[in-house]
């Protein structure tokens, strides 16, 4: 009889981050990746994403095809552990580095707003509904996002969109990337704090 006892392995992570979904910004998400705890987050790099540029006025319908199509693609890749998706992506506002956070779940957005003074710099929390004009039960701001209504609009995993701005364009300073770091941090243990008080449901602010 063997003495030897046989360890289970390590659950896999409930938290699936996605860098890359735009090229020019794969740099950047390299950098907070590295920075992430990897029993804690797993990681889907994209690495010949969508151009960032605006496209011209003839490739709008090819590059919003694409855009779904890369994004549909995502679920793919979802496996029925994962909780939480995070997209990030990164953008310039020269006043400053900050955040955006974006999510169909108020719950979790009111949870990050809560903590939003302990990340070090401005977060705005911003709710993704289907129509705009529509009175939705939040109190943050509401936009309607380019991506399938499949990708955002779920209980599971939870989708978040995460925009850190820099203050320069490029893989960004020491202190951005420790901010991306936190944010997606915080937004994690938001979203476990939500499933252990209240289990996931669907919530649709349409």
């Amino acid at each position: 009889m063997s003495l030897l006892r046989r360890h289970a392995p390590a659950p896999p992570p409930e938290i699936l981050v996605v860098i890359g979904a735009h090229r020019d910004e794969l740099a950047f998400g390299d950098q907070v990746a590295a920075r992430l705890d990897g029993t804690r987050f797993g990681l889907l790099r994209i690495p010949q994403g969508l151009s960032g540029e605006h496209p011209r006025p003839d490739q709008v319908a090819l590059f919003r095809q694409r855009h779904q199509d890369l994004y549909l693609q995502l679920l793919d890749h979802v496996a029925p552990h994962h909780r939480l998706l995070v997209d990030l992506h990164c953008g310039v506002n020269q006043g400053g580095y900050c955040g955006d956070v974006l999510c169909a779940d108020h719950r979790l957005l009111d949870c990050v707003a809560d903590h939003a003074a302990e990340l070090g710099a401005p977060v705005r929390c911003i709710t993704l509904v289907s129509n705009t004009r529509t009175l939705s039960r939040t109190s943050h701001l509401v936009a309607r996002p380019e991506i399938p209504e499949a990708v955002w609009n779920r209980s599971s995993p939870i989708y978040v969109g995460l925009e850190v701005y820099l203050c320069d364009e490029g893989s960004g300073s020491q202190q951005e990337r420790r901010f991306a770091e936190s944010l997606i941090g915080r937004v994690a243990d938001c979203s476990e704090s939500l499933r252990d008080r209240n289990g996931q449901r669907r919530l649709d602010l349409k």
